[in-house]
């Protein structure tokens, strides 16, 4: 969640919210309102400009996928709402921004900034604002890690975590595979295509004739793993294409694969084992248990803290 909101507070940069002593601006019509957070009224021209810095912050292309468009909507407001009642909060406790790293973000700005011929006109006016910016993001940040200093769990939680969540300390299901891969190149027509599966085919029927997968991959792969026979090792699920990743599910131990189409060319995979799932040891993994556990508790301080904060403040967004 920080990281994300760092993206919405510095992102949205321009955007300046109205305080209202407890009620809406009554210069602003109530449909123009996204939501009231105490005396905050955030307009829905701000939340939108918010929205937008954040879909620019986390995605890539800049637009959010059809499906995830309400709950991405839904987690920005949720965003708002958290920053602003924790900032009061860290206000109200006193504390004080870190004027060095306050500085340094300014300096970092006026870097970024300075071949823009405009800058100087603009500088006087955009600088107290990110001043704004940057400290109450740093009381948000610093309000966040004085909740999460909890204390380690004790050896005896740690334990019992791990046997409660044995799924996180399972090593999955692996497949032990070879492969052998007749390159095909990437503007080839279908005529070049069928003649390497054909290939392919005949170095299929050669092996099971009797002859040695791993002697025929450094003799005829194209792959990087024909001087080792073809030999992939172990491999997760996930980590090949799905079409390649089914089709090795599909086979039995020593079994090889029909010739598949991959964007090199025209592989054939052997399965040479299954190493089933393997639970850890707990002193294997104890110190990844205690990690994952304080790291749990720590995020259910915070989310038990935000949800008192919420409950005894006055919040409404309008849908």
């Amino acid at each position: 969640m920080q990281k994300f909101m760092l993206g919405i507070c510095l992102a949205a940069l321009s955007v300046t919210f109205q305080a209202n002593a407890g009620s809406p601006d009554p210069g602003v019509e109530k449909g123009a309102i996204f939501a009231q957070i105490d005396d905050l009224t955030i307009s829905r021209d701000e939340f939108e400009a918010i929205f937008q810095s954040a879909v620019r912050y986390k995605y890539y292309h800049g637009t959010v996928p059809a499906d995830e468009l309400d709950e991405f909507k839904k987690q920005v407001a949720d965003d708002i709402v958290t920053q602003q009642l924790v900032f009061k909060q860290a206000l109200k406790e006193g504390l004080q921004p870190d004027r060095d790293q306050i500085n340094e973000g300014v300096d970092a700005f006026n870097l970024k900034n300075a071949s823009d011929p405009e800058w100087e006109t603009r500088r006087e006016q955009v600088i107290p604002q990110l001043i704004k910016k940057l400290e109450r993001q740093d009381l948000i940040e610093k309000m966040e890690a004085q909740v999460r200093d909890i204390p380690a769990p004790d050896a005896a939680a740690v334990r019992q975590y791990y046997l409660d969540t044995p799924e996180k300390f399972t090593e999955p299901e692996r497949r032990w595979v070879s492969v052998i891969l007749l390159k095909v190149p990437p503007f080839a027509n279908e005529d070049e295509w069928l003649e390497a599966e054909a290939e392919t085919g005949l170095l299929k029927q050669r092996i099971e004739s009797g002859e040695d997968f791993a002697a025929l991959a450094e003799q005829y792969s194209g792959h990087l793993s024909a001087s080792n026979g073809g030999d992939l090792g172990y491999l997760h699920s996930g980590v090949l294409e799905p079409v390649v990743q089914q089709k090795i599910e599909a086979l039995e131990v020593d079994q090889l694969s029909e010739p598949i189409r991959v964007l090199e060319g025209v592989t054939l995979f052997r399965l040479n084992g299954i190493e089933t799932p393997q639970l850890k040891s707990f002193s294997e993994v104890k110190d990844r248990a205690a990690s994952l556990l304080y790291l749990a508790l720590q995020d259910s301080a915070w989310e038990s803290y935000v949800s008192q904060l919420r409950s005894s403040a006055n919040v409404h967004v309008y849908e």
